[in-house]
């Protein structure tokens, strides 16, 4: 009769790491997706403040949130665009997406 305790630890030592990759990825995933929903929100307010003609809070509410916003004004449309990078953590995924993923959110209003 053979003895297999040590084949359960075996097989663990070999899944663990994917599964780790697994789970680290979608906790990346799952920021990423957090930072866009939030990215959306300071984008409703820019685009507020875009309306009321206030660039000064709009300089100082991107500085104090770490975006980059974009106004230009064409004719009576005024396209807003809000950028944010995004620390990705998971090793391979930092790979594939780079250690700062760019996210991005855009919207075009009419100047009245």
């Amino acid at each position: 009769m053979k003895n297999n305790k040590g084949q359960a630890l075996i097989e663990f030592v070999i899944i663990l790491p994917i599964l780790l990759l697994l789970i680290l990825g979608a906790i990346d995933f799952g920021n990423i997706l957090y930072k866009k929903y939030t990215l959306e929100n300071d984008l409703d307010y820019v685009a507020s403040l875009v309306r009321e003609n206030k660039e000064l809070e709009i300089a100082n509410y991107s500085s104090n949130n770490n975006i980059t916003s974009n106004i230009e004004k064409k004719d009576n449309k005024v396209t807003i665009t809000v950028t944010k990078n995004v620390s990705v953590m998971t090793p391979g995924l930092n790979k594939i997406l780079g250690k700062n993923y760019k996210i991005e959110a855009k919207r075009v209003i009419f100047d009245e």
